[in-house]
């Protein structure tokens, strides 16, 4: 006579599995992607102007597929001037990635070099956007913001990127990310209100009605920088000065992006206050908060600041705001 923990066993093993999703390459993920490289392409023509743009591999996925593009002269998608070879595939709720390991399919965005000395780029599509039902902002919206922030990293590499590995090697953590500064300084008596200031002087700037205001608070902001700086980046904490100019130039100037999409015309259609609004979000991660009040503050100075800003010469936020402080660009 059978048990029922043996007769379970047997009903597990005839169920059929259920099949594959069929995957292509079609409908609202492609739509999207092409929105999204023809929106990214219009604000590199008109914004950025990158000398040497990267074209990254890109990984892109919804609840049941991964869609990857590969560039390709010979293609069969093209959009924003960039021409791929794409291919779909079915997950099974993990989405590999160039390196051989695997992130969930979950809401998630991120640029990182491969071993070829490629870009690499990966991101949930809008379904997974829309299906989270505590965020309250615009899922067709923040999906492209999110867009646009990540792809300005995979121009990054051979700049910002390179000067990350720099301080890896010099001793910032292996696992450093964009929060390192306020991971490891949040706590410490006096330096949130300290950092508090010194991003408010640098909205106050972005916000100036005249230039001469601007460009007062925007020195304010760096007075308070340098402050905060030299009072808590000492002894073996002294790297941490670099690594905060850094991650507030990467994560800045991804911000800048997604608010110049969302205030263009062709783009969000947001008015410049509300596109700040929607880019801070809740405003817990620094880096991205104040990297944001300082791009705003240079571009109101200083327009062709990307001029600097990209490549394997690139500058920092912290030296662009000083040169923008001192004089109009010619």
């Amino acid at each position: 006579m059978l048990t029922a923990l043996a007769l379970a066993a047997i009903m597990t093993s005839t169920t059929p599995a259920a099949p594959a999703p069929r995957c292509r390459f079609a409908g609202e993920p492609r739509t999207w992607t092409a929105q999204a490289l023809e929106g990214w392409a219009r604000l590199d023509r008109q914004r950025l102007r990158i000398a040497r743009p990267v074209t990254p591999t890109i990984a892109l996925f919804d609840q049941t597929c991964v869609y990857r593009l590969t560039p390709h002269r010979r293609g069969d998608f093209v959009a924003g001037g960039r021409r791929f070879r794409s291919s779909a595939e079915p997950h099974s709720g993990q989405v590999t990635i160039p390196d051989g390991s695997t992130v969930p399919a979950a809401r998630l965005a991120f640029a990182a070099p491969m071993s070829d000395g490629g870009m690499f780029f990966i991101m949930a599509l809008p379904a997974l956007w829309r299906a989270d039902t505590t965020e309250r902002r615009d899922p067709r919206l923040l999906s492209m913001v999110v867009f646009m922030h990540e792809f300005t990293h995979t121009q990054q590499s051979d700049g910002l990127g390179a000067r990350i590995d720099h301080l890896l090697a010099r001793g910032l953590p292996e696992d450093a990310n964009d929060d390192v500064v306020q991971d490891r300084f949040a706590d410490r008596p006096g330096f949130r209100a300290a950092w508090e200031a010194e991003r408010d002087a640098f909205y106050a700037a972005a916000r100036a009605q005249d230039t001469a205001t601007t460009r007062a608070r925007l020195r304010d902001g760096l007075d308070r920088m340098r402050a905060r700086q030299s009072r808590w980046f000492t002894g073996d904490d002294a790297l941490y000065a670099e690594a905060d100019d850094v991650f507030l130039t990467l994560e800045g100037s991804g911000n800048w992006s997604a608010w110049a999409w969302l205030t263009d015309p062709d783009g969000g259609r947001l008015s410049s206050a509300d596109a700040v609004t929607f880019v801070r979000g809740g405003s817990t991660h620094w880096s991205q908060d104040e990297g944001l009040a300082l791009m705003l503050a240079i571009d109101r100075l200083n327009p062709l600041w990307s001029a600097s800003a990209f490549g394997p010469d690139a500058s920092t936020a912290e030296e662009m705001a000083i040169q923008a402080s001192r004089q109009m660009p010619r």
